[in-house]
């Protein structure tokens, strides 16, 4: 069986709900046009500072339980205490090594001869994001040509260094001592992403995949 998971709650294992049906929204992608007066058709602008970016995309579950009709006030409550208004992650389990990020609203409760129903709504980060981080490491001695691989989502990864090294990517340099940080400037987009590091010591990429 096919559950979703709200944060630590499993559908049907701790909430006694089965799922019967679910949408997973596409993100509408967030444009930008101006009208040309007097010409054909528009400017568009929406990628002017880079990427394309989104709104947030809608989940919807419905489900229903067939608990004994006198537990359903103590089920609803025990949802709507475990679920309302929180803001979890939600992974699918056919789809488990991506979570999505939102927040849940719980529908009203319906009872139809015996059965009861309600929905479940989230209000979702565009992307969805890799169960686990990403980590690169590689031991340095002189120069190193490190390639991080990396999903639709832009990423800035977390840097730790045991050593001074100097970090070279997009014609820029930049030396930085031992210790844990970030490199704003360098952003991983999709795809190979090449950075070169010189130096004598050890040093670990980590940053969070995300797709749509």
């Amino acid at each position: 069986m096919n559950q979703i998971k709200f944060g630590n709650y499993r559908s049907y294992d701790d909430l006694n709900l089965l799922c019967v049906s679910k949408v997973i929204g596409s993100p509408a992608a967030k444009t930008s046009t101006v009208e040309i007066d007097g010409g054909d058709g528009v400017l568009d602008y929406t990628e002017y500072f880079g990427d394309v970016k989104y709104n947030n995309r809608q989940l919807s579950f419905s489900f229903e339980s067939l608990v004994p009709q006198s537990q359903f006030p103590a089920l609803y409550s025990a949802i709507l205490d475990a679920l309302q208004g929180k803001k979890v992650q939600i992974v699918l389990d056919e789809d488990s090594e991506y979570y999505y990020c939102g927040r849940l609203s719980v529908s009203d409760f319906t009872n139809d001869r015996g059965i009861a129903s309600i929905s479940i709504e989230c209000d979702c980060d565009p992307y969805k994001y890799k169960q686990n981080k990403t980590v690169v490491s590689e031991s340095v001695n002189g120069s190193a040509t490190i390639i991080l691989e990396n999903m639709r989502k832009r990423a800035v990864p977390t840097i730790t260094s045991d050593a001074v090294l100097t970090f070279e990517f997009g014609g820029r340099t930049v030396q930085h001592n031992a210790g844990t940080f970030v490199i704003p400037t360098l952003e991983l987009v999709e795809g190979s992403n090449t950075v070169t590091v010189a130096g004598i010591g050890n040093v670990t990429f980590t940053y969070q995949e995300g797709r749509l």
